[in-house]
């Protein structure tokens, strides 16, 4: 269609569908043409677009962070953490017993793709309902769903896609109110009514958006007198209908043996506290006391914006908002997104109190950041077309060929943004998780029982427990759940060999920080708990527990029990009966230490990633020091002069060789050919202390070849230790002995004949 068609089309549009605005704005001739009940061809191909590039980088297992409670209660149809999110968990339920293809994690990373496809494409079609302008709505889409924080949280199993779709969908409904008959105003704003109340059943955070939208509704309709009584009524019940999915918390506590659900929903009390996140701290991100630092998050958040949406998006979203009062077709709409805005952004500033010291908190923190991120591409969107309409008006025999060059430039825009962040997107092979759940299992005998702390380690063993059914023998208890006082009642149907000793005393700091939230509970201490377990000849392992509670306080269980390192987690023995060194090394000499390259190379992953995060925890992790600490401690002068008796040399042998083949196991080849040993430096230091040991005790038995080859292997140990430790004082110690040993034997490192 020609430009003077086109702009004939706009006009005629404009007095029919839009007859209420004001006509007098000019540049109002540039909307759509399209009938309001028409998508564009090119909206599809957007959504086909979408949809391909999410489904193709669709989380191949258990992401981090939170989905692995969302995939654990879809699939048990349980309660997920505050505030339930039932909407998700009932869908993705569904989903999950419909969709035939891979395992219970790969369906619902499945199921949250499409969610965020279908999220772009509408972003796609409010920027093209708002302007009339394909360019405006490829920027404003492209630059949203190929952002990072975007794109990673909506191919795995978490509920940002989704609060994404009802986010654009209430933007969409703002425009749809605006250029809509008065008369027909309040049905408009019944469904928006409707669609908030679906918002809140997935993320409370969306009550901020609600909140201007409505109240701005609400006054349109009274000032033009558009809604009686009877109106006012069913837009409200719009909004409690839309609050039905809550209804899937009491169904799942009557009808679900969920081993995974949080909460006690049979009573009405029990479902509002849930509702309110009165657990996790009501209006707060987090539940400790800390307070939030506004400038700081304010800062995080503009930096934050700029890197995710790129400068040209930031910049047009700033035209738009200092050229918008020259459009009166979209003046208002532009201000009511703006209020929103501000109303979301300052709220999060003053109620974010989360330490931005931590990498990984700033990365929590940074996930609430895409509502705002949402409507600063729409914006950018509209200011791209203001910027065409002034351009055009200014040089209207231009006109033609600043369209093409903004069509090319916005599909460029959109192809760097894809093309930047596809690498630490695409999570089609990423079963990080999983592998890292396999290994803590891993290391369980039959029939025990396993206490541990923190999402990632409790998500991915209960998932592998409880969905895939793995180790079904293990009972998995997750502390921080064990203070509240319906765990007991709602989680005792699923253990097999878990025995609750709720008697006495306390329970470390999570039964303080429950009471501190008004929470009731039945509490012991740890002596109570290895006691009944002990009693019971029941195995029982923790996984970063015990140095993490307590707080100096719940100490009387070491009066009778240590906690010995023993593989991946750590066994809780009885002082008067230990393990034997022989034990513990036949232990390690059947692990096997070979593991995926995607689970402890930290360089794949992005940095405020909780996979980052556990890829340094697992790293960390690989080797640990259980021979160490269980074999060394039990010979004299292990940290003397090396001044080891001849017997006691084979168990030294034994435990250097268990290191060297767990060092040889987790050394991988990075793209230019060269080996990369995925090991902490702390491995590095105890296989120097092994090998400088033997060095010692072949030298003063007169076997100076083989004490070489020992001394040999010490130097390169510790010399890959300096490089990497931060440890001043041991880097010192170690260069020390390291130069002494070379300048005895200047050959040591280049003579093949002192290779072990």
């Amino acid at each position: 269609m020609g430009i003077k068609n086109r702009k004939n089309a706009s006009r005629h549009t404009r007095t029919t569908e839009y007859s209420h605005i004001d006509t007098s704005d000019k540049n109002f001739v540039l909307e759509s043409t399209v009938d309001k009940y028409t998508l564009p061809w090119h909206s599809f191909v957007a959504l086909g677009i979408f949809l391909s590039v999410y489904i193709k980088c669709t989380s191949a297992s258990i992401p981090t962070g939170d989905a692995g409670d969302f995939i654990l209660t879809a699939h048990h149809f349980g309660v997920a953490h505050p505030p339930g999110y039932p909407l998700y968990v009932s869908l993705g339920h569904i989903w999950m017993r419909l969709f035939p293809f891979g395992s219970p994690a790969y369906k619902l990373n499945f199921f949250t793709s499409i969610i965020g496809g279908v999220a772009a494409f509408i972003l796609y079609i409010t920027t093209y309902r708002l302007t009339g302008f394909a360019p405006s709505a490829v920027l404003a889409s492209s630059a949203f769903a190929f952002s990072h924080l975007t794109w990673f949280h909506s191919i795995g199993a978490e509920i940002f896609a989704l609060n994404n779709l009802f986010c654009g969908l209430l933007l969409y409904w703002v425009i749809k109110f605006q250029r809509t008959s008065v008369k027909s105003r309040a049905r408009v704003a019944m469904e928006a009514s409707f669609i908030s109340g679906l918002s809140m059943c997935n993320q409370h955070t969306s009550v901020l958006y609600i909140g201007v939208i409505g109240l701005w509704m609400f006054i349109s309709l009274i000032r033009d007198k558009a809604i009686n009584g009877s109106q006012f009524i069913q837009t409200g019940v719009a909004f409690s209908i839309g609050l039905l999915p809550y209804i899937q918390l009491p169904l799942s506590a009557y009808f679900s043996k969920s081993p995974s659900t949080w909460g006690n929903h049979k009573t009405f009390a029990g479902v509002l506290t849930h509702i309110t996140r009165s657990e996790y701290g009501s209006l707060r991100l987090h539940s400790s006391d800390r307070t939030a630092d506004f400038r700081d998050n304010l800062w995080l958040f503009v930096s934050d914006m700029v890197h995710e949406l790129g400068i040209p998006t930031v910049v047009l979203s700033m035209f738009c908002l200092l050229t918008v009062r020259r459009f009166s077709s979209v003046k208002t709409i532009v201000y009511v997104y703006t209020g929103a805005l501000l109303l979301y952004t300052t709220f999060f500033c003053k109620q974010a109190n989360i330490d931005l010291t931590s990498a990984i908190f700033v990365g929590i923190l940074e996930r609430f950041w895409m509502q705002t991120n949402l409507v600063m591409s729409l914006l950018g969107g509209c200011g791209l077309w203001m910027f065409y309409s002034l351009l055009s008006k200014r040089c209207p025999n231009l006109e033609r060929h600043v369209y093409v060059i903004l069509s090319i430039g916005s599909i460029m825009f959109g192809t760097k943004q894809a093309v930047d962040n596809f690498f630490s997107c695409d999570m089609s092979s990423n079963k990080m998780m999983e592998i890292y759940g396999r290994n803590i299992l891993d290391g369980l005998p039959p029939n025990s029982v396993l206490l541990l702390s923190g999402d990632g380690a409790s998500y991915s063993t209960r998932y592998l427990r409880y969905c895939l059914g793995y180790r079904e023998d293990v009972d998995i208890i997750d502390q921080a759940l064990m203070s509240y006082s319906w765990y007991k009642e709602t989680h005792q149907h699923s253990f097999k060999n878990f025995i609750f000793p709720y008697n006495r005393g306390f329970y470390a700091w999570y039964t303080k920080l429950a009471i501190s939230r008004g929470q009731q509970t039945d509490t012991f201490d740890y002596k109570d708990l290895f006691d009944v377990h002990s009693q019971a000849g029941i195995p029982m392992y923790v996984y970063d527990v015990i140095d993490k509670s307590g707080e100096g306080k719940d100490k009387e269980w070491q009066d009778h029990y240590m906690i010995v390192q023993d593989d991946f987690v750590k066994e809780v023995q009885r002082i008067d009966n230990p393990r034997t060194l022989d034990d513990s090394l036949e232990r390690m000499e059947f692990r096997k230490f070979t593991v995926s390259r995607d689970l402890c190379d930290k360089s794949l992953y992005p940095e405020r990633s909780w996979e980052k995060n556990i890829a340094e925890e697992f790293c960390a992790k690989l080797i640990l020091v259980p021979p160490i600490i269980g074999g060394l401690q039990s010979i004299p002068d292990v940290y003397g002069q090396g001044h080891l008796l001849i017997e006691h040399r084979p168990a030294i042998v034994r435990i250097f060789k268990i290191l060297r083949k767990a060092q040889d196991e987790l050394t991988f080849k990075d793209e230019q050919g060269n080996d990369e040993v995925h090991i902490g430096e702390l491995d590095h230091y105890n296989l120097g202390i092994v090998s400088w040991m033997l060095f010692n005790n072949y030298k003063r038995t007169n076997e100076l070849l083989e004490a070489f080859k020992y001394g040999r292997v010490m130097a390169e140990q510790w010399t890959t230790f300096m490089q990497k430790s931060s440890d001043i004082e041991a880097k010192k110690q170690t260069e020390e002995v390291v130069t002494t040993l070379l300048e005895g034997v200047p050959d040591l490192l280049t003579n093949d004949i002192y290779l072990l």
